[in-house]
C-alpha cells in the first residue's frame, strides 16, 4: 500500500475517533461513514483513473488514446478528503 493511502487511513481513524469521543458513538457513526465515502476514492483513485479513460466524448478529444495518469486524481480527491475532515472536526455547516 503506498504512504499516501496510509496516511489518510490515519487521518479517518483519528477524525472518526474524536468525533466518537466529541458527539459519543451514535451520533459520530453517520458522520464517519460519510467521511468514509470521501476515502474510498482516495483508496482506489487508480481504477478511477483508468475507467475515466472509457466514454464517447473522449474519442473527439486530440489525446485520445493517450495514457491517463493517476497522479492529478489522487490530488484532485486528496483536496476533497482534506476539506471533508475540515468540516467535520469544525462541525461546519453548508447549511
Amino acid at each position: 500500500m503506498e504512504t499516501h493511502k496510509l496516511v489518510a487511513i490515519a487521518i479517518f481513524t483519528c477524525v472518526a475517533l474524536y468525533t466518537s469521543i466529541r458527539d459519543g458513538i451514535q451520533d459520530a457513526l453517520p458522520v464517519n461513514l460519510i467521511l468514509l465515502i470521501f476515502l474510498l476514492p482516495i483508496l482506489f483513485y487508480r481504477i478511477i483513473a483508468f475507467f475515466s479513460g472509457f466514454g464517447f466524448p473522449e474519442y473527439f478529444a486530440k489525446d485520445f488514446k493517450s495514457d491517463n495518469h493517476p497522479g492529478p486524481y489522487a490530488f484532485f480527491f486528496w483536496i476533497i478528503y482534506l476539506i471533508a475532515c475540515l468540516f467535520i472536526l469544525f462541525d461546519w455547516r453548508l447549511y
